[in-house]
């Protein structure tokens, strides 16, 4: 198999880093030819790939300002490694990856790996609309690229990326770790403080702008003065005195919401929910969140983001993002349903993920892209993986 170098932004709880870690997970003994590179001091995915027995290193990297010094000891780093191939993860990852493979001495294949959409660049921040600049100078240098939507695939194409030689590969979702759990509602209420009668309404996520709690805050606001007993369980760093639970008090909800910071029994709490809710203003290229709720038979409801309305497949469970009141309409037209129907919902939700999102596919489909650069590449140290 070939050596594969991971040069990933950092290793805090965020999508990518966790698809990051389950693919090595899904590799089994193929986890020993693989190296875990964080630009971004050790957060605590490294842990968790380390308990893997996968190494992780780091080059400290502070800032935007550190990146040319961070290529620089990124590169002497794979100079002494001799990988077959450097495969950025998002895009400093991608970036600084290929700034040091022109340092290098060797020269590996190179793929990057876009895990972000741009439904509109004038949200995304001034630093990151500059590296995507640079980045679609540099994308034809990319051996092969990765996205994770295809949504976000035709998004970075038309703002100048190359398309010579990029594929499509879905984040991947484990049904065996994701499952429906019976005991799963008693742990998440007693957590919640609530009694059998309510609903719970779930989201996990980090605390950030582009995830847009705050109008899912206010779609429960509606639904409760609609008359629903119900209750949101935010999970994720930092939404303890989050902009989401400012707005709870605001609306007098705020005891009816519960903000959990990102915890790693998410598979033993997900299961307990009457509905999942994305509701995600942008950024969003392909959900986890959103896939594990399914796998575990949950009821999801999501924004047009990314792929997600892909993933879920009935457009009557998709809303526009930024809009509480269409939110709030397609919570309770699910939340109205018998349980009988609710859970025949989840049922074929999780059907739907075991068809299109097996983890078998993606690690074949990763060991495909390898070959592929590694064709570019006929100096390539050694054999392509089969």
């Amino acid at each position: 198999m070939a050596f594969v170098a991971h040069v990933v932004t950092g290793t805090n709880v965020g999508g990518a880093e966790i698809m990051l870690y389950r693919y090595l997970r899904a590799l089994g003994d193929g986890a020993a030819n693989q190296h875990v590179i964080s630009l971004l001091p050790h957060g605590p995915v490294s842990e968790m790939i380390s308990a893997l027995n996968v190494p992780v290193s780091t080059v400290d990297m502070r800032n935007l300002a550190s990146a040319p010094a961070a290529a620089v000891r990124l590169a002497r780093k794979l100079d002494r490694m001799r990988p077959d191939v450097i495969h950025g993860w998002m895009y400093h990852g991608c970036l600084v990856s290929t700034i040091a493979r022109k340092l290098m001495r060797q020269k590996p294949a190179l793929v990057w790996g876009i895990h972000h959409s741009l439904a509109d660049l004038k949200q995304e921040k001034r630093a990151t609309r500059m590296i995507l600049q640079v980045m679609a100078r540099m994308s034809g240098s990319a051996d092969h690229i990765t996205y994770c939507s295809e949504v976000a695939r035709r998004q970075h194409r038309r703002i100048g990326f190359s398309d010579q030689n990029d594929t499509l590969i879905p984040n991947a979702i484990d049904c065996a770790e994701f499952r429906p759990d019976p005991q799963a509602a008693d742990r998440l209420r007693a957590i919640c403080g609530t009694g059998p009668g309510t609903l719970l309404i779930g989201n996990v996520a980090r605390a950030h702008p582009m995830k847009d709690h705050v109008s899912l805050v206010r779609a429960v606001a509606l639904l409760r003065q609609a008359g629903l007993d119900l209750h949101l369980v935010l999970i994720g760093h930092g939404h303890a005195g989050s902009p989401a639970e400012a707005e709870a008090r605001r609306l007098q909800v705020a005891e009816h919401l519960t903000t959990l910071p990102a915890r790693n029994d998410i598979a033993r709490l997900v299961p307990g929910l009457d509905l999942f809710a994305l509701s995600s203003a942008w950024g969003e290229a392909q959900s986890l969140a959103l896939g594990e709720a399914m796998a575990a038979c949950v009821p999801c409801i999501t924004t047009d983001m990314g792929d997600c309305a892909w993933m879920v497949g009935d457009p009557q469970l998709v809303v526009p993002p930024g809009q509480p009141r269409a939110l709030a309409d397609a919570m309770a037209r699910i939340l109205s349903m018998p349980a009988a129907d609710r859970q025949r919902i989840g049922q074929a939700a999780r059907q739907r993920v075991e068809a299109l999102l097996s983890l078998d596919t993606y690690t074949g489909d990763h060991a495909k892209v390898y070959r592929k650069a590694l064709s570019h590449r006929p100096s390539a140290l050694s054999e392509a993986p089969t």
